[in-house]
């Protein structure tokens, strides 16, 4: 008897393949759900994860400078529109709303989601987990649920663009087979992902050695006091990004889309596209939305716009004036990724277009 394992797969992967078919549609589901669990919260319900906290300085979310009811009115009213206009964008017409309004909604909301919602502890919580440390919560976890609502309504507005201008809702390649932007530009925007970190990882390696890079002598007492073992997490944290940086120049190297051959097993195998594109893409989104947080934070507090009696903060060149430089780091990475997706996509099953962008 045969195994209905295969054609489970088969429908599966079919699915994964189909996604323009049905993204839109998910777009409007994940607003419904989350308008509801708004609606639950706002009407008095337990849970509201988007709380001031005061352990977290500048470091928390945009979202949670709003009171809980004006928060909980601002996503209802959104979701109620996403619905809307979500449905407008299924029937693929310009008729109903100007082309540049859905997109304006459906791009600025996906922005929305990952810059003003999410705060630092999500890229905390994954260079921690190098170091073996691992700490998740309902409040981490409902940032993750509007991550995935960003990307939802992200490629929902790709698709809609795709569709209302001619081109294939699958590839998004046109008749005129003309390169992608991105593709022209990709080595330069790879290379500048690829150094965009270095300051970052040169003050936390100079930390690590007790050079007082951008802060005081007296910091490092404090903070030795506070955190004995932060000489490892410096190490740890200039580590990743170094190499973060290396791999991210992968985008654009042999070794970036053939295994080397010294490489056990799958040495001279092509390196599936998605393994690159989903790690560097979860990286990109969250360097931005943390680097957005710090960024905000680095403005208000050198531009004496908040007082925060804090280690960090008194000495904030050092501590958070590199972290400037993640929010291009973040969207170069994006960038360059979506780049090494088009160079490397094959020819598009469903309008024969290309081979490669």
């Amino acid at each position: 008897m045969q195994s209905p394992l295969p054609s489970v797969e088969k429908k599966m992967v079919k699915s994964v393949k189909g996604w323009p078919s049905w993204i839109g549609y998910a777009a409007i589901i994940w607003s419904v759900l989350y308008g509801f669990l708004q609606l639950y919260w706002l009407l008095g319900g337990d849970g509201y994860p988007f709380k001031n906290e005061e352990s977290m300085g500048l470091f928390v979310g945009m979202i949670t400078y709003l009171s809980p009811q004006a928060g909980g009115i601002t996503f209802v009213t959104l979701c109620l529109l996403g619905i809307g206009i979500g449905i407008v964008m299924q029937k693929n017409s310009k008729r109903f709303l100007p082309r540049w309004l859905v997109l304006v909604y459906a791009w600025g909301l996906a922005a929305s989601l990952i810059l003003f919602v999410p705060d630092m502890t999500l890229l905390a919580m994954m260079a921690y987990a190098f170091m073996l440390k691992f700490a998740f919560n309902w409040t981490m976890f409902n940032q993750i649920i509007c991550i995935i609502g960003a990307i939802l309504w992200f490629f929902t507005g790709v698709i809609y663009l795709r569709k209302t201008s001619g081109a294939c809702e699958y590839c998004g390649r046109t008749e005129t087979g003309k390169v992608p932007f991105l593709v022209r530009w990709g080595s330069w925007i790879t290379i500048i992902a690829a150094i965009a970190p270095l300051l970052y990882a040169l003050s936390r390696f100079a930390w690590a050695l007790n050079i007082p890079f951008g802060v005081d002598k007296q910091f490092f007492k404090d903070l030795s006091t506070i955190n004995p073992g932060h000489h490892l997490t410096e190490w740890v944290f200039g580590s990743l990004c170094i190499m973060g940086g290396i791999l991210t120049l992968g985008l654009i190297q042999k070794w970036g889309e053939i295994f080397p051959d010294w490489f056990p097993f799958i040495g001279g195998k092509r390196v599936p596209i998605l393994l690159a594109v989903i790690p560097a893409s979860i990286v990109s989104i969250a360097i931005t939305s943390a680097g957005f947080v710090f960024t905000v934070g680095f403005i208000a507090v050198t531009l004496h716009l908040t007082s925060v009696d804090n280690i960090l903060v008194n000495n904030i060149w050092g501590t958070i004036g590199p972290m400037i430089f993640w929010i291009p780091w973040g969207v170069s990475l994006g960038l360059a990724t979506i780049a090494y997706y088009y160079r490397r996509r094959d020819k598009c099953s469903k309008c024969s277009r290309g081979g490669r962008a």
